[in-house]
């Protein structure tokens, strides 16, 4: 996976490697690494990076973003439609085990808000270990059964079930049946 996006943003921003690290807390080094493709990034590091110009994770993943109708556009009838052109699949434990299909991208005032789908394959893992990132997360068990490793218990979700984490909740959500499991997820 490649990450010219970020460079294409962070010039478009007319921000410098340097600029770009003192934001995300990385070495100019390192973010140059990223954007030239020899580096891959967590999914922390993408999102501190998404935080510092200011887009969703996705978008940086994908080479077009989807469309979103902008701010400005009026809503008389109190409801946007949003209309989703380019779905982005990807992968950023770099496993065969999971992977997201991101179902579209909305600004939400100076945050984002990503909505996915989430396949976690048989006896796997989203993550392989806890994570804890910036957002806040409901995910909402479609097909299957959901394992959420959390700091000091584990649930079991149902299909039907859901959960709410708040930003910088340690979770692992894993599968541990031997069935497909897909989650909906909404990060914001």
């Amino acid at each position: 996976m490649e990450f010219r996006e970020i460079k294409n943003l962070r010039k478009e921003k007319k921000i410098t490697l340097t600029e770009l690290g003192e934001k995300t807390g990385y070495s100019a080094s390192f973010l140059s690494q990223i954007e030239r493709g020899a580096n891959r990034p967590s999914l922390e590091a993408l999102r501190k990076i998404a935080d510092a110009l200011d887009v969703t994770v996705a978008s940086l993943l994908a080479n077009e973003a989807p469309q979103v109708i902008q701010d400005d556009e009026t809503t008389e009838k109190g409801y946007k439609v949003i209309r989703n052109t380019s779905n982005t699949k990807y992968n950023p434990w770099q496993t065969n085990s999971t992977y997201y299909d991101t179902l579209f991208n909305l600004p939400v005032h100076t945050n984002n808000m990503v909505i996915s789908k989430i396949y976690i394959d048989a006896q796997s893992s989203s993550s392989g270990k806890k994570i804890a990132h910036n957002l806040c997360e409901i995910n909402y068990v479609i097909k299957g059964e959901a394992t959420v490793e959390l700091k000091d218990e584990v649930l079991v979700l149902n299909e039907g079930d859901a959960i709410f984490l708040e930003a910088f909740t340690q979770h692992n959500i894993m599968n541990t049946t031997e069935n497909e499991l897909m989650l909906f997820t909404l990060q914001f």
